[in-house]
């Protein structure tokens, strides 16, 4: 670190950007972290409430059918129970199997094609489908429970599926804050440093930061300096300069410490904090201090340096 970097933030803008870059780096791979952390949570829950749902899907189904065969969903439902019913296995298997012997039973006595053949399978088949019906109906009982148990399941499931992705995505969002958060805080301290470094200026300048630096002569070296623009000339046609220390939003009025150097190098105070020139500015305008005092000397009488001329004007 240089003496001149203490004007100027440079250093701790480059640090808030490379902070913020650190930043950003570590966030977008905490998103990306969060993110598979959601498609996992989501993947392995909707495995585990795909069979719930299925057992939900199929005692929906029963009970649809239990619906049709009470008749609570109208005649198309009556229609669809009768159908079912008699597409039943177990009900085709018993007609079957109790026709078959009325049938063989009047073959064996000569009554095949009789009336009473025909009372018989009529009778049988009645009563047949009564007893039937009823267990059929209350077969369709348990379809109730295991749409219940279906349903609680995959509701349970879901409900912690929700919960574990809102606390994902909170834990996001703090992160994201967070990360917000100390990018503001590196912005803002890049930003105060502008004020440090102005600070540091002026009490440089005012002699806060040395009381001695300012008693031996006042930072005038021109790289120290910026928006430098002639205002005007002493008496003795030195320049005087506007310009603004660097980090220091203020304008000031002065010399360069250069061109005394050339003038008068007594002086001008080398390797001023560092290797930066002060200006004495009493040695520096007393000759120009004098002429407008004594007045400006004939060409005559012009002196060969400001030693001489001095030493003349106090004589």
């Amino acid at each position: 670190m240089g003496l001149f970097d203490i004007f100027n933030s440079s250093d701790q803008r480059q640090a808030a950007q490379d902070q913020i870059a650190g930043i950003n780096a570590g966030l977008t791979g905490l998103q990306g972290d969060y993110g598979q952390g959601r498609q996992a949570l989501q993947t392995n829950y909707m495995a585990g409430i795909q069979p719930f749902m299925q057992n939900f899907n199929t005692g929906s189904g029963g009970i649809q059918t239990y619906g049709d065969a009470v008749g609570a969903n109208g005649p198309q439902g009556n229609a669809r129970a009768t159908q079912a019913f008699y597409n039943n296995p177990g009900f085709g298997f018993q007609q079957r199997q109790g026709n078959n012997a009325i049938l063989a039973q009047n073959a064996a006595t000569g009554g095949t094609g009789s009336g009473k053949e025909a009372t018989d399978l009529s009778t049988f088949n009645q009563g047949l489908a009564g007893t039937s019906w009823n267990n059929y109906v209350q077969s369709l009982s348990p379809y109730f429970n295991l749409a219940q148990t279906g349903a609680a399941g995959a509701g349970g499931l879901y409900g912690q599926l929700g919960t574990n992705l809102a606390n994902l995505y909170q834990g996001e969002g703090n992160a994201v804050y967070g990360a917000n958060t100390s990018i503001g805080n590196a912005n803002a301290n890049a930003d105060l440093a502008g004020l440090n470094a102005s600070g540091n200026m002026w009490n440089l300048i005012s002699g806060v930061a040395g009381g001695a630096a300012s008693a031996a002569g006042m930072m005038s070296d021109e790289r120290a300096k910026e928006d430098i623009a002639p205002v005007g000339e002493l008496a003795d046609h030195q320049t005087v300069y506007r310009y603004r220390y660097k980090g220091d939003p203020r304008f000031h009025i002065g010399l360069i410490a250069q061109e005394v150097e050339d003038i008068e190098p007594d002086a001008v105070i080398d390797n001023f904090l560092g290797d930066l020139k002060a200006v004495d500015y009493r040695k520096a305008t007393d000759y120009a201090a004098n002429l407008m005092r004594f007045g400006e000397p004939s060409n005559d009488d012009a002196p060969d340096d400001y030693a001489s001329t001095l030493m003349k004007m106090a004589a």
